[in-house]
């Protein structure tokens, strides 16, 4: 073990000494002292020294010279020092989930601007208005995002590009044009479902003849005296709006809209309308109507209305077997119908 050198005072060499070094070392620092503090043998030196001698904070103290005060270190004990962090990178999995985000966005990316691209179009449901008119009316183009197109949209560019055309060429074929639904084939093929209106019923108001569907459509209007030979005559309607090509037209009563709507749509299921020449819908509460083979019908209110068409043609026909021409048959109650004969 080695030897520690001897300690010596201020002095022992002889010469004169001032009081305040005669409590100094020479040799090696005393264990377990502090150096900076002041003896008390030498007051004047505390008076002297600046206040800022004791500050023992920042990096120097913590990272250049690594001693702590205030702790102890033995002889040969390693002195702690701080450290700063070091700075990492992304960890592994990080990366590795970076990389596939970036891949399957450039394969969307890829999928989206260069592979689902609209290369076919394919028209259904259309009759009176040609394939190349509704893709043109529709809106979509060669080439489109397939992803991209919205049935909603399509509707919207459909339904006012058809109006426009039929009132810029006076074609009523094109009022009759109505949206149903898109259907989207990947990678590149959009069939256009659509669907006419059929004319339904015809009337004349202010001199004009107007043809409507089972919606009061106005599909054609015509100044001629031309009368459609196989649609409905409608009296009695109280028009107030919409009597122009492609407008629905606005009746002043709700209660009669309905009936309207109710009554031909019911037609239209049972397939009668070519059967029926007149309809008077002045009084909703008491509907008439006129058939083809002379008979004059009571319907009664809305109520029931498939029941009363229904009694209504199987009691005309049970009539023209019997020979009895022309009459009135009331259906007011389909289970119980009246028929009077004509009077002479």
């Amino acid at each position: 073990m080695d030897q520690q050198p001897p300690r010596r005072r201020a002095g022992d060499q002889g010469g004169q000494i001032r009081d305040w070094q005669r409590e100094t070392w020479h040799g090696p620092a005393p264990v377990n002292t502090n150096p900076f503090e002041e003896p008390d043998s030498a007051p004047e030196l505390l008076e002297q020294r600046s206040p800022n001698v004791s500050e023992r904070s920042g990096d120097f103290w913590r990272e250049n010279t690594g001693y702590v005060f205030g702790q102890n270190t033995q002889r040969g004990q390693a002195v702690r020092t701080e450290e700063k962090p070091k700075k990492r990178g992304l960890s592994a999995g990080l990366r590795v989930v970076a990389v596939l985000t970036g891949i399957t966005l450039i394969t969307v990316l890829i999928l989206y601007f260069v592979v689902f691209r609209v290369r076919e179009i394919r028209v259904i449901g259309n009759e009176g208005v040609s394939a190349s008119d509704v893709i043109r009316l529709s809106g979509i183009r060669y080439g489109d995002s397939i992803l991209s197109l919205s049935e909603d949209a399509t509707e919207r560019k459909l339904t006012t590009s058809a109006s426009a055309a039929g009132a810029a060429t006076g074609n009523y074929h094109y009022y009759c044009l109505q949206f149903r639904y898109i259907d989207k084939q990947l990678p590149g093929t959009v069939v256009i479902s659509v669907k006419e209106r059929e004319p339904c019923c015809w009337l004349t108001w202010c001199g004009i003849m107007y043809v409507m569907d089972k919606s009061r459509m106005v599909i054609f209007e015509s100044e001629n005296n031309e009368l459609p030979q196989d649609l409905v005559e409608v009296q009695g309607l109280d028009i107030r709006s919409g009597a122009h090509a492609g407008q629905t037209m606005v009746l002043g009563s709700s209660v009669q809209e309905s009936v309207f709507e109710e009554l031909f749509r019911e037609m239209r299921i049972q397939q009668c309308t070519d059967r029926i020449r007149e309809v008077d819908l002045s009084n909703t509460a008491n509907i008439l109507m006129e058939t083809r083979a002379g008979y004059t019908v009571s319907l009664g209110d809305r109520d029931n209305l498939h029941a009363k068409l229904r009694a209504l043609f199987i009691i005309q026909e049970e009539l023209q077997k019997m020979g009895m021409e022309g009459g009135t048959i009331s259906v007011s109650s389909p289970e119980t119908p009246f028929y009077s004969p004509p009077s002479n």
